[in-house]
């Protein structure tokens, strides 16, 4: 087991920081249940691409990074085992080889598995839950060293109280999760009017296995990324994924952000550029990650909410309406996507099928009255945040957009009395 003393760590967002008088890195349960015991605060760091204070210790972090190995795979059942510190991007990696696939994936890939799952990441598609709802089974360990086994049949409503934990509950030992066979993707990816993706929507979003839309900022267009479930096989060239996958999208991008950031007042002309990009349609099909999973974005602040898709076009014309009349000068794509309502008692999802909206910007200036701004909308559409993104609510405000709130917290107190899991950000929403 690697540790270290006064371990300085910084997020991958570069806005949140902190200096742990001790961090380890575990390789066996036993290590990791012995950590726990022996520790009187502690937290799980997985990549730090969270924004908010969730991961920040002072005491001691854990991190699972050797705690990373696939443990089993049972091409009948279409499970496997795994330790919670595999990335996603290796997972997705280690099951094509084996033929299979994770059902549904967030536009990220570097994340630990676990801290994805205990922050309630999603993908999109309306008919798929949040990336939580692929585990069949998990080791949960309690402050007092306790393991518990979850199932999510046997231990039903345990299993939905603590799927999204936000790693307050307990530390995930291990993770059972439900794959499919390897699929294939067709992405059809254009640019249509604002006006018309919004009056459409519900045609695209219960059409589409999954859809989800980027909006660039102070312009009148919005783009349409339609991902079909296929049977025929990948045609995307390597040549493509190089020059628009890395070299325009990493390269090109970044440059012209610094050109946006230099003078802001270039940001309008500049997202009517990049939007050009997208006027002639893009049509192929790949493997299912590789489409899910974009390239890694550029260093930026990132706001994003849940809420009930009843509300969908309202919220689009009205977010339009709110960056349109005010000074805000936004240099980066609004992702919009969309899930499955479930039965998880703090996902953002629970009880709603659900449009998720992001305030995002590659720049620090002016950023707290953008998420004010952004917040007083989301309140206004009893919104809920995504508990790895920023947000400045608190317990009071949470506790009526959370049916369920209630009984976690009941929960959080019964399995840490101590407070062992807890630390600033839990603190403010509980």
């Amino acid at each position: 087991m690697k540790q270290q003393a006064n371990y300085r760590f910084l997020n991958w967002a570069q806005n949140q920081n902190c200096v742990a008088q001790n961090f380890f890195q575990p390789e066996t349960e036993d290590e990791l249940i012995e950590l726990v015991k022996q520790s009187s605060k502690v937290r799980l760091l997985g990549t730090g691409h969270s924004w908010n204070e969730i991961c920040l210790s002072e005491d001691t972090l854990i991190n699972l990074d050797f705690y990373n190995k696939v443990l089993a795979i049972d091409k009948e059942k279409l499970q496997v085992k795994i330790q919670p510190g595999i990335k996603l991007w290796q997972l997705n990696e280690d099951l094509d080889k084996e033929g299979l696939a994770l059902a549904n994936l967030g536009s990220i890939s570097k994340q630990s598995v676990a801290g994805a799952i205990s922050t309630g990441t999603h993908g999109t598609g309306i008919n798929y839950q949040i990336l939580g709802s692929q585990m069949e089974e998990f080791n949960l360990i309690k402050a007092d060293g306790e393991k518990m086994v979850l199932h999510r049949e046997r231990n039903k409503e345990l299993f939905n109280t603590c799927l999204v934990s936000l790693g307050c509950l307990g530390v995930i030992s291990e993770i059972t999760l439900n794959v499919v066979p390897a699929f294939n993707l067709r992405d059809y990816t254009i640019a249509i009017p604002f006006s018309e993706a919004v009056e459409r929507l519900h045609e695209f979003v219960n059409q589409t296995d999954h859809f989800k839309m980027w909006w660039f900022p102070h312009t009148d267009k919005m783009v349409l990324y339609r991902y079909t479930r296929i049977n025929e096989k990948a045609n995307d060239s390597r040549f493509r994924q190089w020059f628009m996958d890395e070299f325009v999208s990493v390269n090109i991008y970044r440059f012209l952000l610094k050109v946006g950031n230099a003078n802001r007042k270039w940001r309008r002309f500049i997202n009517s550029l990049l939007v050009l990009n997208f006027n002639k349609p893009l049509d192929r099909i790949e493997k299912s990650y590789k489409v899910f999973n974009v390239p890694e974005p550029p260093l930026h602040r990132e706001v994003e909410w849940a809420f009930d898709i009843t509300h969908a076009q309202n919220l689009l014309r009205d977010y339009k309406q709110l960056i349109n009349s005010s000074n805000h000068l936004i240099n980066f794509i609004q992702e919009i996507r969309f899930t499955k309502a479930d039965d998880f008692a703090l996902s953002a999802c629970y009880g709603r099928n659900t449009i998720w909206l992001g305030a995002y910007n590659a720049d620090n200036f002016e950023w707290k009255e953008l998420v004010d701004d952004f917040e007083t909308l989301a309140k206004r559409y009893n919104g809920r945040p995504h508990w790895g993104k920023e947000f400045t609510i608190d317990k009071a405000y949470l506790q009526t957009v959370y049916p369920k709130y209630e009984a976690f917290n009941a929960l959080r107190k019964q399995f840490d009395p101590t407070g062992k899991f807890s630390n600033n950000f839990i603190e403010r929403i509980f």
